[in-house]
């Protein structure tokens, strides 16, 4: 099956105002997956900062990722000041949500893939075409990744 990958950006020396809770509201079928967060860098809201160091280190630490519920990811989403790197995996085959050494198996493995690249801009590969023509619609700068099958 083909994978199809989109990049969400900003102007260029313009802040990354998108945030992962603007993208997770584009994925259809959400509550259907198995999710994990991989890896996840980012500056907490000040009421959740402490908490949320400590989550950042077990997962960015941990050799499967952690998994969340979606509505748990959701909330997550919106508990950061800024985000810096993060990488979200979202499959309906659970046994398919581990770290990968090759990304571009990971990208063709998964349902979905969420990545936001040194706070610059988000790269998201599925297989869905719609999720794409979703993001396309939503976000003024994206641009289609070639390559990635």
């Amino acid at each position: 099956m083909k994978t199809y990958g989109i990049r969400i950006f900003e102007d260029k020396n313009q802040f990354l105002s998108i945030k992962l809770s603007d993208i997770l509201k584009e994925i259809s079928e959400r509550e259907s997956f198995f999710w994990v967060i991989l890896f996840l860098d980012g500056t907490p809201v000040q009421n959740q900062r402490k908490n949320l160091i400590e989550y950042m280190n077990q997962i960015n630490k941990s050799s499967e990722g952690a998994s969340i519920k979606w509505k748990e990811l959701f909330l997550l989403s919106d508990q950061f000041d800024q985000m810096f790197e993060t990488i979200i995996l979202g499959c309906k085959n659970i046994n398919l949500l581990h770290r990968y050494k090759n990304e571009k198996q990971m990208y063709k493995s998964c349902d979905i893939v969420i990545e936001l690249i040194d706070c610059a801009f988000w790269e998201i590969y599925t297989r869905d075409k719609n999720i794409i023509q979703k993001i396309k619609v939503r976000f003024s700068k994206t641009e289609l990744i070639k390559n990635v099958n």
